[in-house]
């Protein structure tokens, strides 16, 4: 059988969590982290998925996807938070820290 993956870009940040790792949550469960400016494939199971990316006690939205047998799903990512912001992001807005989307 041929495995489906979900490839995630996270885009350069040049201030907020550059020298930090996010995680990588898919179904749940912390699969893999991802590096400011890089790209991770995560091999996963044909189907329904849902991904999230956390950092500390902060996270994003989760993003339901389906991925197609051998097909890639293409996702990217950043932090929100704009400097003169950032203690909003990490406190009302931390399930809203990171940004995640479709790419």
């Amino acid at each position: 059988m041929t495995m489906s993956q979900i490839t995630v870009k996270r885009i350069k940040a040049h201030w907020v969590d550059r020298a930090r790792n996010y995680g990588i949550l898919v179904d749940g469960k912390e699969v893999a982290e991802i590096g400011n400016d890089s790209e991770v494939a995560i091999d996963v199971d044909p189907g329904a998925h849902k991904v999230q990316l956390k950092i500390d006690w902060c996270r994003s939205p989760v993003i339901d996807i389906e991925v197609s047998q051998g097909k890639t799903v293409y996702l990217e990512c950043g932090p929100r938070a704009h400097p003169a912001l950032v203690l909003l992001y990490i406190t009302v807005w931390k399930d809203k820290y990171i940004w995640v989307r479709k790419a």
